[in-house]
């Protein structure tokens, strides 16, 4: 579990680091019409939104899925019955739990720190250049 959730916050400082570091690229501007649904414009127009939604996503899920962790190691624990391995991996899967649900939360202090720093809120708005 610890190794999936250092790959999957390797690939999301990544992603980040990439998106911010990448200089503009010169390109011939193509006027894309956004899609209409009953009338009424859908999808997304600009990319910030879009990353925006993504990031807050990433972060619900992180956060349902330790909530989600939490109660599945207090079940296993209840359900031991006093056997030594069973509440030896209950407790470790609340350990790690934890670990992941202070992992999270260091992620996300970085963030909105990094933000404040460098001007940007990248949990909330974050403001692209449009080319």
């Amino acid at each position: 579990m610890i190794k999936v959730m250092k790959k999957f916050a390797t690939s999301i400082i990544g992603s980040i680091t990439y998106l911010l570091t990448t200089s503009k690229a010169f390109a011939q501007t193509i006027k894309i019409d956004p899609p209409k649904l009953g009338g009424k414009d859908v999808g997304y127009t600009d990319i910030s939104k879009f990353i925006n939604n993504i990031i807050t996503l990433a972060f619900i899920i992180a956060v349902i899925i330790v909530l989600f962790m939490l109660v599945w190691g207090a079940i296993e624990w209840i359900f031991s019955g006093g056997n030594k391995d069973n509440v030896a991996n209950a407790r470790n899967r609340i350990i790690h739990a934890l670990v992941g649900f202070a992992i999270l939360a260091v992620a996300f202090a970085i963030a909105r720190l990094a933000g404040q720093f460098l001007g940007f809120d990248i949990l909330g708005n974050l403001d692209i250049p449009k080319p």
